[in-house]
């Protein structure tokens, strides 16, 4: 045999190793980049999403800490995800998502009456206030029908479909109190990368509100939801108070409710919380609403005396309203009256002083009316307030006056017939409408309302 041929032979042999050796190098990566990559990003994005889903339940933490103490927060949102370097293999492009506020929906109140100037406002009628919820969608590469995860009213829940997931909540009819945070804003942002999402407070839960319904009118609440009617039972199923629910959409018990209407138990007196925050940087001022009294009705001073008249303004959420110009005079009976202050202050006060004439020598009755300016006809009764005071002089204690009598009460709930209240036989009348806030004390729960 030919040497230079032999030679040759081995020659090929380790080249021919090579190539084959090159060849299942490549079928490998081959196999990882059509099998291992895509298992791998599939992971990275659903660990991503529960990341995202933790930071949704932080903006609702966020919301809860922005109403109660006042203050803006600024809660971290990641809305895509970029994926980890792999030698000799290849990634997709980073995957975004978008976080979003949807479109306003109403949340309503009906047959919610309160007692004293608060009624004047809460007096049984329809209330309609605004919200929106804000809703992430991601938009992944491999992760297959992954939910979007949706803040509204409270909770956090997710959607995939016609199926929602709740993750967290609170209740809004919590036994004797009712709380309802609304927000509003213009939030559309899609990206990769960290945000920041900025929470403002609009109207805080600095006030609350003791109202109720009636035996021909019970208190309702009507919010926009898309839980269903089960997941609604599991929320409410342990409240007492809540006598019916129905969903407006479907009689089906597995089916979105899209509006939820909760009836409340007739007779009953709530606490009253609500709240409103701007999403995503917005935060409006909200406009006066109606006024109310704290200090000084039913006042009885002397011929040269002095007294304190106090109002606070208040938005729709009963939360106080600052900078607002209020004004008073005396509309009946002597005396003059003359402001503190020009307008009212963070916490929606203004004060007056009412002076007695020195020359009065019976008893007289004297009409405060305190009022602000800006509201149409339909407001101008829930823009006023009146202080009745009574005065006297010197000859004053021999007028016979009616000491168990006490002042008219304000209009509050219907009555029957009969005239008489509809309200708990059980409560005293002065024991509900308004909270101990709306007389200028700290408010205290009494035994067995919670």
């Amino acid at each position: 045999m030919n040497r230079d041929v032999i030679g040759t032979d081995r020659a090929v042999s380790p080249l021919i190793g090579a190539i084959l050796l090159l060849a299942i190098l490549m079928t490998m990566l081959a196999l990882l980049q059509l099998n291992a990559v895509p298992a791998l990003v599939s992971e990275a994005e659903f660990n991503h999403n529960q990341r995202v889903q933790g930071e949704m339940r932080d903006v609702a933490a966020g919301i809860d800490r922005s109403v109660a103490i006042g203050t803006s927060q600024s809660i971290a949102l990641t809305p895509g995800v970029r994926y980890q370097s792999r030698l000799f293999l290849l990634n997709p492009p980073p995957a975004t998502g978008t976080v979003r506020t949807g479109k306003p929906e109403n949340v309503t109140i009906d047959g919610a009456y309160a007692h004293g100037e608060t009624g004047d406002y809460w007096n049984g009628s329809l209330k309609r206030l605004t919200t929106q919820p804000l809703i992430y969608t991601p938009h992944y590469n491999e992760y297959r029908n992954p939910p979007q995860t949706i803040y509204e009213l409270g909770t956090v829940y997710n959607r995939v479909g016609e199926t929602m997931v709740v993750t967290d909540g609170h209740q809004i009819v919590d036994g004797r109190t009712i709380t309802l945070t609304t927000a509003r804003g213009a939030v559309s942002n899609t990206g990769v990368d960290r945000t920041l999402l900025e929470i403002r407070p609009s109207s805080t839960e600095t006030r609350t509100v003791l109202v109720s319904g009636t035996k021909s009118k019970p208190l309702t609440l009507e919010i926009p939801t898309e839980l269903t009617k089960t997941q609604w039972n599991d929320i409410l199923k342990n409240d007492s108070h809540v006598t019916n629910y129905e969903c407006s959409a479907t009689e089906q018990a597995d089916e979105p409710c899209e509006r939820l209407t909760i009836t409340l138990e007739r007779d009953v007196t709530y606490e009253m919380q609500l709240a409103r925050v701007g999403i995503g940087g917005r935060s409006v001022t909200q406009p006066p609403m109606y006024l109310t009294d704290i200090e000084g009705a039913n006042a009885s001073l002397p011929a040269g005396g002095r007294q304190r008249l106090v109002t606070e303004v208040r938005d729709e959420f009963d939360n106080p309203v600052s900078g607002v110009s209020v004004e008073a005079n005396v509309s009946s009976g002597p005396g003059t009256v003359s402001p503190v202050e020009q307008a009212s202050g963070t916490d929606g006060r203004t004060a007056f002083v009412y002076e007695t004439p020195d020359d009065i020598s019976t008893v007289r009755d004297v009409t405060v009316v305190a009022e602000f300016g800006g509201n149409d006809k339909e407001q101008a009764d829930k823009a006023r307030v009146e202080f009745t005071l009574q005065v006297w002089g010197e000859s004053g204690d021999e007028k016979e006056t009616d000491d168990d009598q006490g002042p008219p009460e304000h209009a509050g709930p219907p009555t029957d017939s009969d005239g008489e209240d509809e309200l708990d036989d059980e409560e005293e009348p002065g024991n509900r409408g308004e909270s101990s806030w709306d007389r200028g004390r700290p408010f205290s729960f009494e035994p067995g309302l919670s």
